[in-house]
């Protein structure tokens, strides 16, 4: 490819860009803004029913039951892998007299098959509640992905507006970015409220259900 070589010999040896260091597999600590709006205007005796699609952690758990009378973790990724997508759809818990008022997707969509996101959309709606609140973490192509069946980004929740994460396993760049229009498309019947760029590249979007729940029948 020509214009391959010649941007090539814009650079030489001594100023060619050095290759991309492999990110801090450290933790990281981060203020959330998305995270804070999700917990705006709740108190400490309010008693929402939450999913979280990610796995159990203790210091989350403990911050979700200040506000939660029902907390569900659905480790969706993990379900996934070993019994595949149905199998994780068919595994969220459904309550038709108690839908969920919060729900935490993470760093969920963008690991996800284009139609395994609009039937895991279509699942939140029929078991979340009319006004239930979104919250979803997406990469861009600044940020690490895992194309080897391993979740990228572990993520747990510090305090109503930290979060903490950690790289894992083998990190790839993302073949396909969730641009903020297609994450408005894709949340329907959810409409984004807010949306925030992390330190790290990560975006953050709050999204709240519009309209009235889909029937579970």
């Amino acid at each position: 490819m020509d214009w391959l070589r010649r941007l090539r010999g814009l650079f030489s040896p001594a100023e060619e860009p050095e290759e991309e260091p492999e990110p801090d597999r450290g933790p990281v600590e981060r203020s959330a803004p998305g995270i804070r709006a999700m917990f705006e205007r709740l108190s400490d005796d309010d008693s929402c029913a939450v999913l979280d699609l990610g796995s159990a952690a203790g210091e989350g758990l403990k911050i979700l039951q200040r506000f939660a009378g029902r907390v569900r973790f659905a480790d969706l990724l993990a379900v996934r892998a070993e019994r595949g997508f149905p199998a994780a759809l068919e595994a969220l818990p459904s309550d038709p007299e108690r839908p969920f008022d919060l729900i935490f997707t993470w760093n969920t969509l963008d690991r996800l098959r284009p139609r395994e996101r609009e039937l895991l959309m279509e699942r939140l709606a029929e078991i979340s509640a009319p006004d239930a609140r979104l919250h979803t973490i997406v990469g861009t192509t600044d940020t690490p992905h895992s194309d080897s069946g391993e979740i990228p980004y572990r993520f747990g929740l510090l305090d109503v507006d930290r979060i903490r994460y950690e790289l894992s396993g083998r990190t790839e760049p993302y073949r396909e970015e969730l641009l903020p229009a297609d994450v408005e498309e894709l949340l329907a019947p959810f409409t984004v409220s807010r949306g925030y760029t992390l330190k790290s590249g990560l975006r953050e979007y709050v999204a709240v259900r519009s309209g009235r729940r889909r029937s579970t029948d």
